[in-house]
């Protein structure tokens, strides 16, 4: 009498070998996950920046990016003479892409025009980190205010 199936034996061998074959997987996918959520992070900064700059020339009042390293926090204000309105939205980009966010400066300014009001002479970098210590970009917005990456 025959019996089909498998041994115990073979059931344990074949757990260790996943089990193997995950271990030795998982940390390149939580990389590549964690420079994707980097770069996920920083289209969206300069996509708020633009924002930004498109707000301030539509509505012919001054647009502001704002940058609060506390949980990687972006949001964009326009400023005219009536009300500050919030353009954007609170964006938690920490809590998105879970990133931390350091910029030079704590707010970009656009007049109307879409030219930064700041005067500045040097490059405003916003630097996103992710949470494998390796994975770090940046956003630069130039001192006419726009995002040249």
């Amino acid at each position: 009498m025959q019996r089909s199936g498998f041994t115990t034996i073979e059931m344990v061998i074949v757990v260790v070998l996943i089990g193997l074959i995950a271990a030795i997987g998982f940390p390149k996918i939580r990389q590549s996950l964690d420079k994707a959520n980097v770069r996920s992070a920083r289209a969206a900064v300069g996509t708020l920046a633009a924002t930004a700059r498109a707000a301030a020339i539509q509505r012919g009042c001054p647009g502001v990016i704002h940058f609060l390293a506390t949980n990687a926090t972006v949001w964009v204000t326009t400023n005219c003479p009536t009300k500050v309105d919030t353009v954007s939205g609170v964006q938690q980009l920490g809590t998105r892409f879970k990133v931390t966010l350091v910029a030079t400066r704590d707010s970009v300014r656009y007049d109307p025009r879409g030219l930064s009001l700041d005067n500045l002479t040097t490059n405003t970098v916003v630097r996103l980190a992710g949470s494998v210590g390796s994975n770090l970009d940046s956003t630069v917005i130039n001192p006419l205010g726009k995002v040249v990456h």
